[in-house]
Protein backbone atom coordinates (compact mmCIF):
# COMPACT_ATOMS: atom_id res chain seq x y z
CA UNK A 1 0.00 0.00 0.00
CA UNK A 2 2.82 2.39 0.88
CA UNK A 3 4.52 1.72 -2.45
CA UNK A 4 1.27 2.46 -4.33
CA UNK A 5 0.90 5.77 -2.47
CA UNK A 6 4.47 6.73 -3.19
CA UNK A 7 3.99 5.84 -6.86
CA UNK A 8 0.80 7.90 -7.02
CA UNK A 9 2.55 10.86 -5.37
CA UNK A 10 5.42 10.59 -7.82
CA UNK A 11 3.00 10.60 -10.77
CA UNK A 12 1.22 13.67 -9.40
CA UNK A 13 4.50 15.52 -8.90
CA UNK A 14 5.68 14.53 -12.37
CA UNK A 15 2.45 15.73 -13.96
CA UNK A 16 2.68 19.00 -12.05
CA UNK A 17 6.25 19.52 -13.18
CA UNK A 18 5.26 18.92 -16.81
CA UNK A 19 2.23 21.23 -16.74
CA UNK A 20 3.16 24.72 -17.94
CA UNK A 21 2.35 27.54 -15.57
CA UNK A 22 0.00 30.06 -17.12
CA UNK A 23 0.92 33.74 -16.81
CA UNK A 24 -1.37 35.81 -14.60
CA UNK A 25 -1.87 38.72 -16.98
CA UNK A 26 -4.05 40.70 -14.61
CA UNK A 27 -1.40 40.60 -11.90
CA UNK A 28 1.46 41.25 -14.30
CA UNK A 29 -0.19 44.34 -15.80
CA UNK A 30 -2.22 45.62 -12.86
CA UNK A 31 -0.68 49.07 -13.40
CA UNK A 32 -1.21 49.02 -17.15
CA UNK A 33 -3.22 52.24 -17.10
CA UNK A 34 -0.58 54.40 -15.43
CA UNK A 35 0.64 55.93 -18.69
CA UNK A 36 -1.92 58.41 -20.07
CA UNK A 37 0.20 58.92 -23.21
CA UNK A 38 -0.04 55.28 -24.30
CA UNK A 39 -0.34 55.32 -28.15
CA UNK A 40 -3.41 53.84 -29.85
CA UNK A 41 -3.17 50.35 -31.31
CA UNK A 42 -4.31 49.15 -34.74
CA UNK A 43 -5.05 45.44 -35.25
CA UNK A 44 -4.64 44.15 -38.80
CA UNK A 45 -6.12 40.69 -39.32
CA UNK A 46 -4.95 38.02 -41.72
CA UNK A 47 -6.48 36.09 -44.59
CA UNK A 48 -10.13 35.21 -43.83
CA UNK A 49 -9.82 37.22 -40.60
CA UNK A 50 -12.99 39.25 -41.09
CA UNK A 51 -16.53 38.36 -41.99
CA UNK A 52 -17.79 39.19 -45.48
CA UNK A 53 -21.33 40.47 -45.78
CA UNK A 54 -23.58 41.76 -48.53
CA UNK A 55 -23.23 45.54 -48.65
CA UNK A 56 -26.97 46.05 -49.18
CA UNK A 57 -28.65 43.31 -47.15
CA UNK A 58 -26.04 42.58 -44.49
CA UNK A 59 -26.30 38.85 -45.17
CA UNK A 60 -23.13 37.06 -44.08
CA UNK A 61 -21.36 35.02 -46.76
CA UNK A 62 -18.18 34.33 -44.82
CA UNK A 63 -17.97 32.29 -42.72
CA UNK A 64 -21.72 31.84 -42.84
CA UNK A 65 -23.56 29.20 -40.87
CA UNK A 66 -22.26 25.82 -39.71
CA UNK A 67 -24.15 24.38 -42.66
CA UNK A 68 -22.18 26.63 -44.98
CA UNK A 69 -18.90 25.47 -43.46
CA UNK A 70 -19.98 21.86 -43.84
CA UNK A 71 -21.48 21.85 -47.32
CA UNK A 72 -20.57 24.97 -49.31
CA UNK A 73 -17.71 25.30 -51.81
CA UNK A 74 -17.84 29.07 -51.22
CA UNK A 75 -18.33 29.89 -54.89
CA UNK A 76 -20.11 33.08 -53.78
CA UNK A 77 -16.73 34.41 -52.63
CA UNK A 78 -15.37 34.32 -56.18
CA UNK A 79 -14.45 37.75 -57.52
CA UNK A 80 -14.45 36.69 -61.15
CA UNK A 81 -18.12 36.96 -61.98
CA UNK A 82 -19.49 40.28 -63.23
CA UNK A 83 -23.05 39.03 -63.39
CA UNK A 84 -25.65 40.27 -60.95
CA UNK A 85 -25.84 37.58 -58.32
CA UNK A 86 -26.31 37.30 -54.59
CA UNK A 87 -22.97 37.90 -52.93
CA UNK A 88 -21.51 40.05 -55.71
CA UNK A 89 -21.10 43.18 -53.56
CA UNK A 90 -19.39 41.79 -50.48
CA UNK A 91 -17.67 44.03 -47.94
CA UNK A 92 -15.88 43.35 -44.62
CA UNK A 93 -18.29 43.06 -41.71
CA UNK A 94 -16.62 42.46 -38.36
CA UNK A 95 -13.43 40.94 -37.03
CA UNK A 96 -13.55 37.13 -36.88
CA UNK A 97 -13.92 36.38 -33.19
CA UNK A 98 -14.45 32.65 -33.41
CA UNK A 99 -15.71 30.00 -35.84
CA UNK A 100 -17.31 26.78 -34.68
CA UNK A 101 -15.89 27.31 -31.20
CA UNK A 102 -12.35 28.09 -32.38
CA UNK A 103 -11.11 31.44 -31.09
CA UNK A 104 -9.34 33.65 -33.62
CA UNK A 105 -9.24 37.22 -32.31
CA UNK A 106 -11.63 37.20 -29.36
CA UNK A 107 -8.94 36.40 -26.79
CA UNK A 108 -6.67 39.14 -28.15
CA UNK A 109 -9.38 41.78 -27.78
CA UNK A 110 -10.16 40.63 -24.25
CA UNK A 111 -6.49 40.94 -23.30
CA UNK A 112 -6.29 44.46 -24.72
CA UNK A 113 -9.51 45.54 -23.01
CA UNK A 114 -9.39 43.76 -19.67
CA UNK A 115 -5.64 43.72 -19.06
CA UNK A 116 -4.23 46.55 -21.17
CA UNK A 117 -7.17 48.88 -20.40
CA UNK A 118 -7.68 49.77 -24.05
CA UNK A 119 -11.12 50.82 -25.26
CA UNK A 120 -12.38 50.14 -28.76
CA UNK A 121 -12.09 53.21 -30.96
CA UNK A 122 -14.07 54.18 -34.01
CA UNK A 123 -12.33 56.25 -36.70
CA UNK A 124 -14.11 59.55 -37.10
CA UNK A 125 -15.10 59.83 -33.42
CA UNK A 126 -13.23 62.37 -31.32
CA UNK A 127 -11.19 60.94 -28.46
CA UNK A 128 -11.95 62.39 -25.04
CA UNK A 129 -10.07 62.10 -21.78
CA UNK A 130 -9.72 58.32 -22.11
CA UNK A 131 -7.15 58.26 -24.88
CA UNK A 132 -6.12 54.61 -24.69
CA UNK A 133 -7.79 53.11 -27.76
CA UNK A 134 -7.49 50.18 -30.10
CA UNK A 135 -8.79 50.12 -33.67
CA UNK A 136 -9.38 47.28 -36.13
CA UNK A 137 -8.46 47.63 -39.78
CA UNK A 138 -11.14 45.65 -41.60
CA UNK A 139 -10.35 44.91 -45.24
CA UNK A 140 -11.55 42.55 -47.94
CA UNK A 141 -8.91 39.83 -47.65
CA UNK A 142 -9.68 38.52 -51.14
CA UNK A 143 -8.43 41.69 -52.80
CA UNK A 144 -5.05 43.20 -53.58
CA UNK A 145 -3.06 44.07 -50.46
CA UNK A 146 -2.44 47.58 -51.73
CA UNK A 147 -6.11 48.39 -51.20
CA UNK A 148 -5.71 47.49 -47.53
CA UNK A 149 -2.48 49.51 -47.35
CA UNK A 150 -4.37 52.60 -48.49
CA UNK A 151 -7.10 51.92 -45.91
CA UNK A 152 -4.40 51.72 -43.24
CA UNK A 153 -2.99 55.08 -44.34
CA UNK A 154 -6.43 56.67 -44.27
CA UNK A 155 -7.14 55.20 -40.83
CA UNK A 156 -3.92 56.58 -39.35
CA UNK A 157 -4.63 60.02 -40.79
CA UNK A 158 -8.16 59.92 -39.36
CA UNK A 159 -6.96 58.79 -35.94
CA UNK A 160 -4.55 61.72 -35.87
CA UNK A 161 -7.50 64.03 -36.47
CA UNK A 162 -9.55 62.28 -33.80
CA UNK A 163 -6.72 62.75 -31.30
CA UNK A 164 -6.15 66.30 -32.53
CA UNK A 165 -2.48 65.41 -32.90
CA UNK A 166 -0.92 65.68 -36.40
CA UNK A 167 2.29 64.00 -35.15
CA UNK A 168 0.65 61.04 -33.40
CA UNK A 169 2.26 57.64 -33.91
CA UNK A 170 0.39 54.35 -33.54
CA UNK A 171 1.31 50.78 -32.60
CA UNK A 172 0.34 47.91 -34.91
CA UNK A 173 -0.49 44.27 -34.18
CA UNK A 174 -0.28 42.55 -37.57
CA UNK A 175 -1.31 38.91 -37.89
CA UNK A 176 -0.31 36.83 -40.92
CA UNK A 177 -1.22 38.77 -44.10
CA UNK A 178 -1.61 41.84 -41.91
CA UNK A 179 2.17 41.77 -41.53
CA UNK A 180 2.58 41.90 -45.31
CA UNK A 181 0.35 44.98 -45.39
CA UNK A 182 2.42 46.61 -42.64
CA UNK A 183 5.68 45.67 -44.35
CA UNK A 184 4.59 47.48 -47.51
CA UNK A 185 3.30 50.52 -45.63
CA UNK A 186 6.55 51.03 -43.73
CA UNK A 187 8.49 50.86 -46.99
CA UNK A 188 6.28 52.64 -49.52
CA UNK A 189 3.27 54.09 -47.72
CA UNK A 190 0.14 54.18 -49.91
CA UNK A 191 2.21 54.14 -53.13
CA UNK A 192 1.73 51.40 -55.71
CA UNK A 193 4.35 49.75 -57.92
CA UNK A 194 5.00 52.08 -60.88
CA UNK A 195 4.62 50.71 -64.44
CA UNK A 196 8.38 51.05 -64.86
CA UNK A 197 11.41 52.42 -63.08
CA UNK A 198 12.36 52.32 -59.39
CA UNK A 199 9.92 52.34 -56.51
CA UNK A 200 9.09 55.79 -55.12
CA UNK A 201 10.85 56.59 -51.87
CA UNK A 202 8.78 57.15 -48.70
CA UNK A 203 10.21 58.37 -45.43
CA UNK A 204 7.05 58.78 -43.38
CA UNK A 205 6.84 55.31 -41.82
CA UNK A 206 8.60 56.10 -38.57
CA UNK A 207 6.62 59.33 -38.30
CA UNK A 208 3.33 57.42 -38.17
CA UNK A 209 4.23 54.12 -36.49
CA UNK A 210 5.96 53.57 -33.14
CA UNK A 211 5.94 49.80 -32.60
CA UNK A 212 4.96 46.76 -34.71
CA UNK A 213 4.32 43.14 -33.84
CA UNK A 214 4.60 40.88 -36.89
CA UNK A 215 2.75 37.71 -35.88
CA UNK A 216 3.03 34.64 -38.12
CA UNK A 217 3.81 36.80 -41.15
CA UNK A 218 4.96 34.97 -44.32
CA UNK A 219 7.82 37.37 -45.06
CA UNK A 220 9.31 34.89 -47.54
CA UNK A 221 5.89 33.56 -48.53
CA UNK A 222 4.30 30.20 -47.81
CA UNK A 223 4.34 26.89 -49.65
CA UNK A 224 0.78 26.44 -48.38
CA UNK A 225 -0.25 29.30 -50.70
CA UNK A 226 1.24 27.42 -53.64
CA UNK A 227 -0.67 24.33 -52.56
CA UNK A 228 -3.93 26.29 -52.37
CA UNK A 229 -3.52 27.57 -55.92
CA UNK A 230 -2.70 24.10 -57.22
CA UNK A 231 -5.33 22.04 -55.38
CA UNK A 232 -7.61 24.45 -53.52
CA UNK A 233 -7.82 24.58 -49.74
CA UNK A 234 -9.61 22.43 -47.21
CA UNK A 235 -12.06 24.31 -45.01
CA UNK A 236 -14.15 22.43 -42.44
CA UNK A 237 -15.69 19.52 -44.37
CA UNK A 238 -15.34 21.07 -47.81
CA UNK A 239 -12.64 22.21 -50.23
CA UNK A 240 -12.61 25.74 -51.61
CA UNK A 241 -11.84 24.91 -55.25
CA UNK A 242 -8.99 26.33 -57.30
CA UNK A 243 -11.33 28.31 -59.54
CA UNK A 244 -12.51 30.26 -56.47
CA UNK A 245 -9.10 30.59 -54.77
CA UNK A 246 -7.49 31.87 -57.98
CA UNK A 247 -9.79 34.91 -58.02
CA UNK A 248 -8.34 36.06 -54.67
CA UNK A 249 -5.26 38.25 -55.00
CA UNK A 250 -3.89 37.46 -51.52
CA UNK A 251 -2.83 33.80 -52.03
CA UNK A 252 -0.69 34.95 -54.97
CA UNK A 253 0.87 37.68 -52.84
CA UNK A 254 1.83 35.08 -50.22
CA UNK A 255 3.53 32.66 -52.63
CA UNK A 256 7.13 31.64 -51.84
CA UNK A 257 9.44 34.52 -52.64
CA UNK A 258 11.04 34.41 -56.13
CA UNK A 259 14.49 34.09 -54.55
CA UNK A 260 13.56 30.88 -52.71
CA UNK A 261 13.48 27.33 -54.12
CA UNK A 262 10.16 25.88 -52.93
CA UNK A 263 10.14 22.83 -55.26
CA UNK A 264 12.35 19.73 -55.05
CA UNK A 265 12.66 16.78 -57.41
CA UNK A 266 12.16 13.18 -56.24
CA UNK A 267 15.80 13.03 -55.15
CA UNK A 268 15.46 16.08 -52.96
CA UNK A 269 17.29 18.47 -55.26
CA UNK A 270 16.02 22.04 -55.85
CA UNK A 271 14.16 22.52 -59.13
CA UNK A 272 14.96 25.73 -60.98
CA UNK A 273 11.47 26.83 -61.93
CA UNK A 274 9.70 30.19 -61.87
CA UNK A 275 6.37 29.72 -60.13
CA UNK A 276 5.43 33.30 -61.08
CA UNK A 277 5.52 32.51 -64.81
CA UNK A 278 2.01 31.72 -66.15
CA UNK A 279 3.57 29.59 -68.90
CA UNK A 280 5.00 27.27 -66.24
CA UNK A 281 1.52 26.65 -64.86
CA UNK A 282 0.15 26.10 -68.34
CA UNK A 283 2.95 23.70 -69.32
CA UNK A 284 2.56 21.58 -66.18
CA UNK A 285 -1.26 21.73 -66.12
CA UNK A 286 -1.29 23.06 -62.56
CA UNK A 287 -4.29 24.62 -60.86
CA UNK A 288 -6.59 26.48 -63.22
CA UNK A 289 -4.76 24.91 -66.17
CA UNK A 290 -5.49 21.33 -65.11
CA UNK A 291 -7.99 19.46 -67.34
CA UNK A 292 -10.25 18.79 -64.33
CA UNK A 293 -10.62 22.45 -63.39
CA UNK A 294 -11.03 23.56 -67.01
CA UNK A 295 -13.79 21.00 -67.55
CA UNK A 296 -15.51 21.93 -64.29
CA UNK A 297 -15.58 25.64 -65.10
CA UNK A 298 -16.55 25.03 -68.73
CA UNK A 299 -19.53 22.95 -67.64
CA UNK A 300 -20.94 25.87 -65.63
CA UNK A 301 -21.60 27.78 -68.86
CA UNK A 302 -25.13 27.63 -70.27
CA UNK A 303 -23.66 27.03 -73.72
CA UNK A 304 -20.25 25.81 -74.96
CA UNK A 305 -19.47 29.34 -76.10
CA UNK A 306 -20.19 30.76 -72.65
CA UNK A 307 -18.11 27.96 -71.14
CA UNK A 308 -15.17 28.92 -73.37
CA UNK A 309 -15.43 32.53 -72.24
CA UNK A 310 -15.54 31.52 -68.57
CA UNK A 311 -12.40 29.42 -68.93
CA UNK A 312 -10.60 32.20 -70.84
CA UNK A 313 -11.51 34.72 -68.18
CA UNK A 314 -10.40 32.38 -65.39
CA UNK A 315 -6.99 32.07 -67.03
CA UNK A 316 -6.75 35.81 -67.63
CA UNK A 317 -7.52 36.63 -63.98
CA UNK A 318 -5.05 33.99 -62.78
CA UNK A 319 -2.22 35.24 -65.01
CA UNK A 320 -2.79 38.85 -63.98
CA UNK A 321 -2.77 37.96 -60.28
CA UNK A 322 0.44 35.96 -60.73
CA UNK A 323 2.33 38.69 -62.58
CA UNK A 324 1.14 41.34 -60.15
CA UNK A 325 2.26 39.28 -57.16
CA UNK A 326 5.78 38.92 -58.58
CA UNK A 327 6.12 42.71 -58.89
CA UNK A 328 5.02 43.21 -55.30
CA UNK A 329 7.34 40.48 -53.98
CA UNK A 330 10.38 41.99 -55.71
CA UNK A 331 9.48 45.43 -54.35
CA UNK A 332 9.45 43.98 -50.82
CA UNK A 333 12.99 42.71 -51.44
CA UNK A 334 14.41 46.21 -51.79
CA UNK A 335 16.25 47.90 -48.90
CA UNK A 336 13.70 49.59 -46.62
CA UNK A 337 14.03 53.27 -45.77
CA UNK A 338 15.70 54.18 -42.47
CA UNK A 339 13.32 53.45 -39.59
CA UNK A 340 15.33 54.54 -36.54
CA UNK A 341 12.31 55.24 -34.34
CA UNK A 342 10.23 52.14 -35.13
CA UNK A 343 10.58 49.04 -32.96
CA UNK A 344 9.56 45.82 -34.73
CA UNK A 345 9.19 42.43 -33.05
CA UNK A 346 8.66 39.12 -34.84
CA UNK A 347 6.44 36.60 -33.05
CA UNK A 348 5.02 33.28 -34.18
CA UNK A 349 4.91 29.52 -33.84
CA UNK A 350 7.66 27.03 -34.60
CA UNK A 351 6.59 23.66 -33.18
CA UNK A 352 4.39 22.22 -35.94
CA UNK A 353 5.62 20.48 -39.10
CA UNK A 354 4.86 23.02 -41.81
CA UNK A 355 5.07 22.68 -45.62
CA UNK A 356 8.45 24.04 -46.66
CA UNK A 357 8.92 22.36 -50.05
CA UNK A 358 6.82 20.61 -52.65
CA UNK A 359 8.08 17.58 -54.55
CA UNK A 360 7.72 17.55 -58.33
CA UNK A 361 7.17 14.16 -59.90
CA UNK A 362 8.48 13.22 -63.32
CA UNK A 363 5.08 13.92 -64.87
CA UNK A 364 5.09 17.47 -63.42
CA UNK A 365 2.61 16.90 -60.60
CA UNK A 366 3.34 18.54 -57.26
CA UNK A 367 3.09 16.82 -53.89
CA UNK A 368 2.89 18.88 -50.71
CA UNK A 369 2.30 16.36 -47.93
CA UNK A 370 4.91 13.81 -46.76
CA UNK A 371 2.26 11.15 -46.19
CA UNK A 372 1.40 11.11 -49.88
CA UNK A 373 5.00 11.32 -51.03
CA UNK A 374 6.11 8.34 -48.94
CA UNK A 375 3.73 6.06 -50.88
CA UNK A 376 5.42 6.75 -54.20
CA UNK A 377 6.67 3.71 -56.08
CA UNK A 378 10.22 3.67 -57.32
CA UNK A 379 11.46 6.40 -55.01
CA UNK A 380 14.48 4.30 -54.13
CA UNK A 381 16.90 5.51 -51.51
CA UNK A 382 15.23 8.91 -51.26
CA UNK A 383 12.22 7.37 -49.51
CA UNK A 384 14.47 6.01 -46.78
CA UNK A 385 15.86 9.47 -46.06
CA UNK A 386 12.43 10.59 -45.00
CA UNK A 387 10.16 12.94 -46.86
CA UNK A 388 9.20 14.68 -43.64
CA UNK A 389 12.58 16.35 -43.17
CA UNK A 390 12.71 17.54 -46.78
CA UNK A 391 9.12 18.65 -47.28
CA UNK A 392 8.44 20.06 -43.81
CA UNK A 393 10.07 22.68 -41.60
CA UNK A 394 9.30 23.94 -38.11
CA UNK A 395 6.54 26.52 -38.16
CA UNK A 396 2.95 27.15 -37.15
CA UNK A 397 1.33 24.71 -39.59
CA UNK A 398 0.94 27.31 -42.35
CA UNK A 399 4.05 29.51 -42.24
CA UNK A 400 7.55 28.23 -41.55
CA UNK A 401 9.76 29.91 -39.02
CA UNK A 402 12.36 30.55 -41.73
CA UNK A 403 9.74 32.55 -43.64
CA UNK A 404 8.59 34.45 -40.56
CA UNK A 405 12.15 35.53 -39.83
CA UNK A 406 13.14 35.94 -43.52
CA UNK A 407 15.88 33.38 -43.07
CA UNK A 408 16.38 30.39 -45.33
CA UNK A 409 16.48 26.84 -43.93
CA UNK A 410 19.72 25.86 -42.19
CA UNK A 411 20.07 29.42 -40.89
CA UNK A 412 21.18 31.05 -44.14
CA UNK A 413 20.35 34.74 -43.91
CA UNK A 414 18.21 35.84 -46.86
CA UNK A 415 19.83 39.27 -46.67
CA UNK A 416 23.08 37.72 -47.81
CA UNK A 417 21.43 36.90 -51.11
CA UNK A 418 19.95 40.30 -51.87
CA UNK A 419 16.78 40.14 -49.77
CA UNK A 420 16.31 43.07 -47.39
CA UNK A 421 13.85 42.63 -44.54
CA UNK A 422 12.61 45.21 -42.09
CA UNK A 423 14.93 45.81 -39.13
CA UNK A 424 13.64 43.85 -36.14
CA UNK A 425 14.57 44.40 -32.49
CA UNK A 426 13.61 40.97 -31.21
CA UNK A 427 11.68 37.75 -31.77
CA UNK A 428 9.60 35.35 -29.73
CA UNK A 429 8.37 31.91 -30.76
CA UNK A 430 5.98 29.52 -29.06
CA UNK A 431 4.18 26.24 -29.65
CA UNK A 432 0.93 27.31 -31.26
CA UNK A 433 -0.87 26.89 -34.58
CA UNK A 434 -1.24 29.76 -37.02
CA UNK A 435 -4.93 30.38 -36.44
CA UNK A 436 -4.63 30.36 -32.65
CA UNK A 437 -1.54 32.48 -32.19
CA UNK A 438 -3.47 35.52 -30.98
CA UNK A 439 -5.31 33.35 -28.44
CA UNK A 440 -2.12 32.10 -26.78
CA UNK A 441 -1.57 33.56 -23.29
CA UNK A 442 2.21 33.51 -23.65
CA UNK A 443 1.91 35.55 -26.84
CA UNK A 444 -0.47 37.97 -25.12
CA UNK A 445 1.98 38.35 -22.24
CA UNK A 446 4.88 39.22 -24.55
CA UNK A 447 2.64 41.44 -26.68
CA UNK A 448 1.44 43.50 -23.71
CA UNK A 449 4.97 43.85 -22.35
CA UNK A 450 6.18 45.07 -25.74
CA UNK A 451 3.33 47.57 -26.18
CA UNK A 452 3.20 48.90 -22.63
CA UNK A 453 6.90 49.13 -21.81
CA UNK A 454 8.34 52.63 -22.07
Amino acid sequence: MMMRRLLLLALVLFASACSPTRPDLSRLYQNADDDPAQPPVIIIHGLAGSTLVDADTGKQFWPGSLGTLAFSNFSDLSQMSTEHREGEGLVPGTLMYDVAGVDFYGGLLQALENVGRFEKGVPGQKVGSQRRRYYVLLYDWRKDNLLAVRKLHEMIEQIRKDYDDPTLRVDIIAHSNGGTITNWYLRYGPNDVPPSGPMPTWSEGDKRIRRVVMLGTPVLGAVTSLERLVYGTRLALRTVPVEVMSTFATPFQALPHPKTTPILDTLGRPVAIDIYDPQVWRAHAWGVYSPEVIARVHDTGATPEIGDRLVARMHSVFDANLVRAARLEWALSEPPPPLPDVKINTMGGDCEPTPGHAIMLEDGRLLFRPGKAAKLDGAGGFARKGYESLMSEPGDGLVTRSSQTARRPLGVDANADGFHMLPTQGSYFLCESHGRLTHNLFFQDNLLYFLLSR
